[in-house]
């Protein structure tokens, strides 16, 4: 394999790193990008709120993590982990909204990996593991966003948080705030459909 290559799908079962963070010091909102990728995302809204907002950003493979470091770490208000974000988006959240007193206004799950196959599904971001934990401590005013070009992976998530009780569930079209990564609009310039939802855990 290159060097310069970066692997796409990544057990996040594999990975057992776990992280503590004691929080941005501050109670400004926290917005949250799981599977950040190259941070186009990310970057997009800094623009939007560098001066309001706090970041954390999660990207599975440590590559991209580290090249995430590189490209904030002029922005003290932009924390970057790798590791598997179910495990450890607990002991990095919690410390901001009982120290702090700061809202975790957004967490954004952009294109995340499908995992098909029925044994898989314990892999994907959002599955019973995650739903199972965050219930019992997010607040009921974050706002989950999330974005696929799987059509059968956003069915599956759509029933398994129904399956889970939640019904505040809102179907939209267009790209949140208009930022497109590169990885979007490639899937948009050879025709495939962007299916959003947002949600909030109760």
């Amino acid at each position: 394999m290159s060097k310069n290559r970066v692997r796409h799908h990544v057990n996040p079962l594999s990975d057992r790193s776990e992280y503590s963070f004691q929080g941005f010091g501050n109670d400004k909102p926290i917005v949250v990008d799981i599977g950040a990728d190259r941070g186009e995302f990310t970057e997009g809204l800094l623009e939007v709120h560098c001066e309001t907002h706090n970041f954390l950003v999660l990207e599975i493979r440590r590559p991209l993590a580290e090249r995430l470091e590189k490209k904030f770490a002029k922005n003290s208000n932009v924390k970057v982990f790798s590791g598997d974000a179910v495990r450890n988006l607990k002991s990095l959240l919690l410390p901001s909204i009982e120290n702090d007193l700061a809202l975790i206004e957004t967490i954004y799950i952009n294109f995340p990996d499908p995992w098909f196959k029925d044994r898989h599904h314990k892999r994907r971001v959002v599955c019973q593991r995650l739903l199972d934990d965050v219930k019992d401590w997010v607040q009921s005013e974050t706002v989950w966003v999330y974005q696929t070009d799987q059509k059968q992976l956003f069915d599956d998530t759509h029933e398994l948080l129904l399956a889970n009780g939640q019904t505040s569930i809102e179907f939209f079209e267009e790209s949140p705030h208009g930022l497109q990564t590169k990885w979007e609009q490639a899937k948009i310039n050879a025709g495939q459909l962007i299916h959003r939802m947002k949600f909030t855990v109760q």
